[in-house]
């Protein structure tokens, strides 16, 4: 198991775009059902900061890759939507009940 957090401050004014892009983007990943991952976004309180969270059963190994509206999305958080660069951590989980 392999988990990671993605920290990114969003431009203000692209906010509402990258929230409706993001919405799709979970349409088109849970239509598609891939195998072996579990994935979310959280925004935080100052309203420009987001964590997005993922957890790959096999390894660093992402299905999420096969769908093509996150490779889209993920294409234009890196070069439209940040407003800093994004902050990636792995997280050794030592504990969890029902999340990891």
């Amino acid at each position: 198991m392999s988990v990671h957090t993605f920290r990114a401050r969003i431009r203000p004014e692209r906010i509402a775009e990258m929230e409706e892009a993001g919405e799709k983007m979970f349409a088109a990943i849970e239509a598609a059902r891939p195998e072996g991952v579990r994935y979310a976004w959280t925004r935080l309180d100052d309203g420009e900061s987001y964590v997005f969270v993922v957890e790959f059963e096999n390894g660093d190994n992402t299905p999420l890759l096969a769908v093509p509206a996150f490779k889209e999305v993920m294409a234009r958080l890196k070069s439209e939507w940040i407003s800093e660069p994004l902050v990636v951590e792995r997280l050794t989980p030592i504990g969890s009940y029902k999340l990891f």
